[in-house]
């Protein structure tokens, strides 16, 4: 039976996030703001009382830790995803997130695919999220997915089947940090029933 609820989570901040540095380790760790966001998004999990809620997670560390915070206060356990962790960036590793927008041009592979130059295309990446999603989707329950901001953008824009391209230019499914979307199935289409809310944040927090 395919599930008909889906939860996507961006993970808490880390050091890098606030550095707006491209290409953070897999083990970097949340920074204590962090630590608070990741608390806050697991309190609100629990006030959702959602039937057999199944926590999956990237297996970088900062998502664990995210997806840690929210299955403890579900009482049950994470389990690792393999799929969705973030776009492998390349000879981009290091450079600012502004880049992103500024040089945009440059953000090609050599056969002008759009993407990080010695990394993932932006195709790519959407893709193997989307399939890493399937086996989840397949489950019963209700799942809530911790993932990255890069690929949770780029993967949303698939799933919703919008131009994926333009969706990355335009910042359309941007995440920030903690940030929840929630999805419906209808009539064998997603529809987004929020979309990267941060509400459950206090101000302090965002």
């Amino acid at each position: 039976m395919t599930a008909s609820r889906l939860f996507l989570v961006r993970h808490a901040q880390t050091a890098s996030n606030v550095s707006q540095t491209l290409g953070a380790a897999p083990d970097d760790p949340l920074d204590p703001l962090g630590e608070r966001q990741a608390r806050a998004v697991a309190a609100h999990f629990a006030a959702l009382r959602l039937p057999d809620p199944r926590v999956y997670a990237s297996t970088y560390r900062r998502a664990q830790q995210t997806a840690q915070a929210i299955a403890e206060a579900l009482g049950v356990s994470v389990t690792p995803l393999d799929g969705v962790q973030e776009f492998q960036t390349g000879t981009w590793a290091g450079r600012p997130y502004r880049h992103l927008q500024t040089h945009l041009h440059e953000w090609q592979h050599a056969d002008g695919t759009p993407g990080f130059p010695g990394g993932e295309s932006l195709r790519g990446a959407a893709q193997r999220f989307q399939a890493a999603l399937a086996s989840v989707l397949e489950a019963p329950g209700t799942p809530i997915v911790v993932s990255h901001g890069g690929v949770l953008a780029a993967g949303l824009a698939l799933l919703l089947k919008a131009d994926l391209l333009e969706a990355w230019r335009a910042g359309r499914f941007t995440h920030s940090n903690a940030a929840v979307t929630e999805l419906r199935l209808h009539q064998g289409v997603w529809r987004p029933q929020r979309l990267a809310d941060q509400a459950h944040l206090p101000d302090e927090l965002h």
